[in-house]
This record gives structure tokens, sequence and C-alpha cells, in this order.
């Protein structure tokens, strides 16, 4: 199966939310093992929005030395890496089937950048145990783990939205802006904060650009949001999964569950088979 890495050419494009919210879902939905990780220096978002239900599964999770990029680099120097080795090192989100691995402590980015190579050992060992990886890499192209990681995807989900500026960069028939790895990694766009009554929806991008590529979209949700700010983003999809189409947040609940069948799909996973009944948890 594989790794996906969650990127935007430039930040506040709601990577970090996008990746929890088809995450959580997977993390539900489909009977497969799932691991979680934001490869990035000084930022805890992801981590942070999964706060409740680490607290929930996890004793003594705040500031534990013992999990995370800094404790499994610790065990690589010590060449003590075996296959299950990642996994006994990460935080429980949904029980055999979605685990989060803490991001670095280092205080100093040259730090972080340094162990580009211990980072690339430690996914690498992770998907020796886990049918997907899902990663928040850090947007833009300064650095040497963006480009690492996005060229040892096996696919990569880019995250735009609905502003023009920034659909033309990725339009842009010289690619600018785009990250090399684009040009060898497959890849689909992904419309956050998408609002479906906008001049510039899907349809429209599509025959703007002559675009035949695969968009998928992460609507715009206040009570999602909510969610994220109190740690709880689990909590959104537990109570909302099996929400009717004249729910609130029918729609949104929809196009995340869209964006993970296709993005399994995509990595080699038959959605069909490890799909698990709704209402089964």
């Amino acid at each position: 199966m594989g790794q996906v890495s969650f990127w935007g050419m430039q930040h506040g494009l709601g990577v970090t939310s996008s990746t929890a919210a088809i995450a959580a879902l997977i993390g539900m939905e489909y009977q497969i093992r799932t691991l979680i990780s934001q490869p990035q220096w000084s930022d805890r978002t992801l981590e942070r929005s999964f706060h409740k239900a680490i607290n929930q599964y996890n004793r003594h999770s705040e500031h534990d030395s013992g999990s995370g990029l800094d404790a499994l680099e610790r065990v690589i120097k010590s060449n003590k890496m075996e296959r299950d080795t990642v996994k006994n090192y990460t935080l429980m989100l949904e029980r055999e089937r979605l685990d989060l691995l803490r991001g670095t402590d280092k205080k100093e980015k040259f730090q972080f950048e340094n162990s580009n190579e211990v980072i690339e050992v430690i996914y690498q060992r992770a998907s020796q145990y886990y049918d997907a990886i899902l990663l928040d890499v850090h947007s833009g192209n300064n650095s040497v783990i963006i480009d690492n990681t996005l060229g040892k995807s096996d696919l990569i989900v880019v995250c735009v939205n609905q502003n023009i500026t920034l659909l033309e960069k990725y339009f842009d028939e010289n690619k600018e802006s785009w990250n090399m790895a684009l040009n060898e990694v497959p890849h689909v766009l992904l419309i956050n904060q998408y609002d479906p009554n906008s001049k510039y929806k899907v349809r429209n991008i599509m025959k703007k650009y002559n675009y035949k590529g695969k968009i998928i979209t992460i609507p715009y949700n206040t009570e999602f949001k909510d969610h994220i700010n109190d740690g709880d983003v689990k909590g959104y999809f537990s109570k909302n999964r099996n929400v009717t189409k004249h729910h609130d947040n029918y729609y949104f609940i929809k196009e995340v569950r869209r964006a993970a069948e296709m993005i399994l799909t995509e990595i080699g996973v038959n959605t069909h088979i490890k799909s698990i009944e709704r209402g089964a948890i």
C-alpha cells in the first residue's frame, strides 16, 4: 500500500486539518492499519487536533520522551529497529486501526533538518507494519525534509483553495511553484475550505484549465473547525459519521468520505473489502 503526503505550495491552506479529517474517518471506517505523523519542526498542530483521543487511550502522554520521531531516532542509532518498532513508539487513536507518531522536540531547525536520513528510515520501517501512512508535510519548498518526504511518497495530495492566484500557481505551465516531486510522484488536487456555490467550483476549474486530473474537496464546516480547536477531531466524526442527508454536517462528511476512498484506492487499498459497516463501532 503506501505513503501519502499532504502538502501545500504555501501556508494557510488547511493542510493539517484535512490530514486530520481524512485520517479520523479512515480510522473509523476501514479495517487497515493507518499511521499519521507530522514531520515538521516546531509544529504540533496535528497532535493537538487529536488531544482528547490521545488522553483517552494513552496514559502520561504529555511530553512523553518515550514516543515519537526523536525516540525512534535514538532506537535507529542503537541498531534496534524491528518490524513493529515504530508501532511501539506511537500513540493510539483507534485500536488496531489508527496511530499517531509524535513530531520532534528539537529546538533548532538545523538539528531537525540534519535528521533527514533518519526520518526517511523511520517511515520506511513504518511501511512494513502499516497499510497507509498519512503525513502532514510542511508547506513550501524550502526544506530538504520536504523534498525527500514528497519524493519518497506513493501519492501526494496537493492542497489548494479557491483563490485564483493560488490556482494560477498550480496550473502555471512553467510550474515555478511546484515541488520537483510532483513531476515524478502521482498526485491528486484537494480544494480546502471548498464552497460549492463559488464561481470557482470543481467543474468550472477543470473547464477553465482543461484539467483531466483528479480533484477532491473538503468543504468549510464550522462545527468541524470548533472540534479541531478543541482537540476533538475524532469526537466530531464519532458524532456525525452516520448523519442523514438533511443534516447540516452531511455534505462535509460525504466529501471527506469520498476523499478518503479515493486516496486509499490510489495507494492500492481495496476499499470495498476493507470498509467497516457503518454503525458497527
